[in-house]
């Protein structure tokens, strides 16, 4: 585990002042579980968890010593431990017997009240969301873990969009929630681009600069486009519909006014059916019969 003795979770959780790791080692244990299988995956979970139990050494006969990677190490124990102790904070003093449930009372300490237990609850649990962001906006900064962590679900679950870091679309659209919030928000930012974008610059379009953005080879027309279409994306995905649709409207006259600039949108389905309704009302207005 990452946070597998008693002093590690205490520097994490200023409450925790004594005591045994064993009536904390389930919820941690638990805690490792979300951490690995919710934001880091399992190739860089278990790095972290061997620089955890094997510090790197100095080599020998002297030169540079190897990264320790602390920085990456303490904001994982951060999640974990605060995870952890929101799981278990209402378990802390109870003990089944077999007439039931009791509160255990070893010490001479005046037991909190509920209302200090449910603040207690609340301010660890902001503790984790802040932990999570910090632990993800340092993973997103910090190329030399890329490669271990591109399995994760935190690394992969927004690269079928045009904004991938809650940092990146907070520049386009006012997103008051945290990160946790952020992530739970991908049904809507998928409606945005399903049901808002791609019936207005075609479905393959949309899916060229998804994968280009991926991929980091943009061309320099889709380039030109893109500010435009994260400010729509952003923007329908808050539910501001109207400055949506305006970037989006400006978008659209682009492409249909610059066809060969976008051979995607050019051959697409969406692009012919354009094409047949111009020209259908453009016959219409030949025909006209004046009055």
């Amino acid at each position: 585990m990452l946070v597998n003795n008693i002093n590690t979770l205490k520097s994490h959780i200023p409450t925790i002042v004594s005591g045994e790791f064993d009536k904390y080692s389930t919820y941690m244990a638990d805690a490792n579980n979300y951490i690995k299988r919710e934001l880091l995956g399992s190739d860089l979970y278990e790095v972290i968890k061997d620089l955890t139990s094997t510090p790197p050494e100095a080599p020998e006969g002297g030169g540079e010593t190897p990264a320790d990677h602390s920085a990456l190490v303490l904001r994982a124990e951060a999640v974990v431990s605060a995870k952890g102790y929101i799981a278990c904070i209402p378990f802390l003093d109870l003990i089944q017997t077999e007439s039931g449930f009791g509160v255990t009372r070893t010490d001479k300490i005046a037991p909190a009240s509920p209302e200090r237990v449910k603040a207690l609850i609340a301010g660890t649990q902001q503790k984790l969301s802040d932990a999570i962001e910090e632990l993800i906006d340092y993973l997103e900064e910090t190329d030399t873990y890329h490669e271990d962590w591109k399995g994760s679900p935190a690394y992969t679950l927004l690269s079928d969009t045009y904004i991938e870091t809650l940092r990146e679309f907070r520049g386009y659209a006012a997103f008051t929630g945290n990160r946790l919030d952020f992530i739970k928000a991908k049904p809507r930012m998928l409606e945005a681009i399903n049901f808002r974008i791609c019936p207005v610059i075609s479905q393959e379009l949309n899916d060229e600069i998804i994968e280009q953005i991926r991929d980091e080879d943009l061309t320099d027309d889709n380039k030109s486009i893109l500010p435009h279409l994260k400010f729509a994306f952003a923007l329908f995905t808050i539910g501001e519909e109207k400055s949506a649709t305006s970037y989006l409207m400006r978008v659209r006259k682009v492409i249909t006014t610059t066809p060969d600039n976008y051979p995607t949108f050019k051959t697409s389905a969406l692009y012919a059916t354009i094409q047949a309704q111009t020209t259908t009302e453009n016959s219409g207005s030949i025909f006209r019969t004046p009055l």
